[in-house]
């Protein structure tokens, strides 16, 4: 019994030994294949890149291990078997490395799959742009810039440089790249055109006018924006607006061609021709005369009175002759108003200070007047008025016989003026005065003035 019992064991020791002997070995997964080691991938404006690396579908796969490499930061990342593709969708420019593993369900690995990302920054720059305010396109507007950090760029077969200016219109290919070792990138852009339209009527010559000027393309249009004039053309400040550009503009006499040019620096966006007209004559009006004015001004002088005989006169009713009033210094004001050219009402304060006949000493006397004065000459500067008149002359002052009493006077003359400069004149007066005598008649005094006159309000003449 036990000679049979080895013998059964060592039987299916044998057959258990060939079978492991006849069993297939066990084989690590394949590694995804992502068809090239280096890829290159464009950020504009200088947002994120979204990064998606694909693999045809692997059998057998349980799970992926990725480690994603960012600026000597790794992260590691597992992606489930059935997954195809790594995506990151916030990639920052610059130098990136990728390495996938895949992992099968025994925990077998495959070979890394190693690749090398970069993600190259390019700035475009609108026309009127500033750094601050870059675009992504799809289309760029003519007159657009494009840089990219430590590589220069070009614009299809323009030299390349530091950056890239479009100065032609349609799709044309952007490469931006370095020396060896440092990556290159071409994409596919389309440069489209500014268009400009202006006003349809004519502008007329010597006469400003605000114009506005519409700018419109499919890519954005900065707001930094310059107007250059053609021709005999003075601009004023120009304004950017939502949809153009306004700005205040004047054809000189004898101008032919004018217009206008928009530049984005020194790039120009486009030209826009302005039609001319004469300026329209101002409408033919009959001359109007309007002759109201208002005159005001002062004078200084002298009163000169009769004090002999019984022709003396009788102001301030003294009983003794010495005591009467005789010539004296005056100062006073005027105001004059003309309804009409030729003639007007003036009126006269004033206020003198006589001596007396046969003792010394002053009095007082204040004269007002109210007259009619009709110009008789007014010839530009020169001007001749015959005037007449009453008033009162009050003595303000007792002395001796001589008592504070008011005299009625009526008086006739005649005013010369001469115009010195815009509504200013010198006006020289010689008056005829009529007072009360000691006889019981009229005593016979004259009044001399030198003033000044200035008009107020409109001026009398025609226009």
């Amino acid at each position: 019994m036990r000679t049979t019992g080895f013998l059964v064991g060592c039987v299916l020791l044998a057959t258990f030994a060939t079978s492991a002997a006849a069993a297939p070995a066990a084989h690590p997964p394949s590694a995804p294949a992502l068809g090239q080691a280096w890829y290159t991938v464009v950020a504009f404006a200088g947002r994120p890149a979204p990064i998606k690396l694909a693999w045809p579908a692997l059998a057998g796969v349980h799970r992926f291990r990725a480690r994603w490499t960012d600026a000597g930061a790794q992260v590691e990342l597992d992606l489930p078997g059935t997954a195809t593709a790594f995506e990151r969708s916030d990639a920052a420019p610059g130098h990136h490395d990728l390495s996938i593993i895949a992992i099968d369900g025994r925990g077998s690995e495959s070979e890394p799959t190693e690749v090398a990302v970069d993600v190259v920054a390019i700035t475009a720059i609108p026309p009127g742009g500033t750094p601050a305010s870059p675009t992504a396109g799809p289309a760029f507007a003519i007159g657009s810039t494009f840089t990219s950090p430590g590589l220069a760029c070009q614009l299809g077969s323009a030299p390349a440089g530091p950056q890239a200016v479009a100065i032609a219109i349609g799709a044309t290919l952007l490469a931006c790249g370095g020396g060896p070792g440092q990556p290159r990138v071409e994409i596919p852009v389309v440069i489209a055109p500014v268009m400009i339209a202006g006003p349809t009527a004519p502008i007329a010559r010597e006469t400003p006018t605000r114009v506005h000027i519409t700018l419109g393309s499919v890519a954005p249009i900065g707001a930094t924006l310059q107007v250059e004039a053609i021709g005999d053309l003075d601009l004023g400040e120009a304004e950017r607006s939502a949809t153009g550009i306004d700005v205040s503009v004047t054809a000189r006499a004898g101008a032919i061609h004018t217009g206008l040019v928009i530049r984005a620096g020194d790039i120009e966006l486009g030209r826009l021709e302005l039609a001319l007209v004469d300026r329209a004559p101002p409408p033919a009006t009959e001359p109007r005369i309007d002759w109201f004015a208002l005159d005001a001004g002062g004078q200084i002088g002298a009163l000169v009175l009769p004090s002999d005989g019984r022709g003396a006169n009788a102001l301030g009713n003294p009983s003794d002759a010495n005591d009467t009033l005789t010539t004296g210094p005056l100062l006073g004001a005027r105001v004059g108003l003309f309804p009409i050219h030729r003639v007007g009402i003036e009126s006269e304060l004033s206020l003198a200070v006589p001596g007396y006949r046969g003792h010394p000493g002053q009095s007082m006397v204040i004269s007002t007047r109210a007259q009619l004065a009709v110009r008789l000459i007014d010839d530009h500067r020169y001007g001749l008025r015959i005037i007449g008149g009453a008033g009162a002359l009050g003595i303000l002052a007792n002395r001796a016989t001589s008592q504070r009493t008011v005299n009625g006077a009526v008086h006739g003359g005649a005013a010369f003026t001469i115009e010195t400069r815009p509504d200013l004149w010198l006006r020289i007066e010689v008056l005829h005065v009529l007072t009360s005598a000691q006889d019981a008649g009229f005593a016979h005094g004259m009044e001399i003035q030198l003033g000044v006159v200035t008009r107020l309000g409109r001026r009398d003449r025609s226009r």
